[in-house]
């Protein structure tokens, strides 16, 4: 309140004008310590706390946002070591693959145990063809070529019957939406694509980074090229 000096009556301060005297002094509370001690605000659930219980309250919470935060941190550093190292391994074995079969037995190791997929299977079109193995095929890939519109990786879901065409005997699941990345590389004379698929419908999806897939298209290019030869 304020005297109005005119008629000598006090006046309501609005509530933006006591926040704003408050915020231009900081130091108001600090002068004034025995009045914060009395301030009491009511809660939603009805009872009654100090104006000092609810700040240390909001500390707290706060704080435990902080942790929280950290605590994630820490876990997705965690990950994406673990990630690094992985993804290390698969490179230095794709470069010492010197052979149809080392690179099968490349993929299967890597893709299907490290990474944890359901499926891997790599379609080859070259000109050098070489022997159909268990996670290579030199034929073009069993699916609809709208669903592969640019040379860059899609991530996307299959019903049962598509995921069996693309990966033929390896798929066992029935009446089941999975889904799958596809990541082609090379170029039209000598390239192909490379098929990881999951049985998480939800694992390989739109939203997904795709970085990592464009560089394994890169390294599947160098080495079929090399294969090609």
């Amino acid at each position: 309140m304020k005297l109005n000096k005119e008629n000598n009556k006090t006046e309501e301060l609005s509530e933006e004008q006591v926040l704003a005297y408050v915020q231009s002094n900081p130091g108001f509370f600090l002068k004034n310590d025995s009045f914060l001690s009395k301030l009491v605000l009511d809660h939603n659930a009805g009872d009654a706390t100090s104006l000092i219980e609810r700040q240390m309250s909001s500390l707290r919470t706060q704080n435990q946002k902080i942790q929280d935060q950290i605590t994630s941190m820490i876990k997705v550093a965690k990950d994406n070591d673990e990630i690094f190292e992985k993804i290390k391994s698969l490179s230095l074995s794709l470069f010492q693959s010197d052979s149809w079969q080392k690179l099968n037995e490349t993929l299967a190791t890597h893709f299907l145990t490290d990474f944890e997929a359901d499926y891997i299977l790599c379609n080859v079109v070259a000109k050098t063809i070489g022997p159909n193995l268990d996670h290579i095929k030199f034929e073009k890939i069993s699916i609809s070529e709208n669903l592969i519109k640019t040379s860059h990786p899609v991530c996307m879901q299959l019903r049962a019957e598509e995921m069996k065409n693309l990966f033929g005997n390896a798929h066992n699941q029935d009446n089941h939406t999975e889904s799958v990345i596809l990541i082609p590389f090379g170029h039209k004379d000598e390239g192909g694509v490379l098929s990881i698929g999951s049985h998480n419908p939800n694992r390989f999806n739109s939203n997904m980074d795709t970085m990592f897939a464009s560089y394994i298209s890169s390294l599947l290019e160098s080495v079929i090229d090399r294969l090609c030869k």
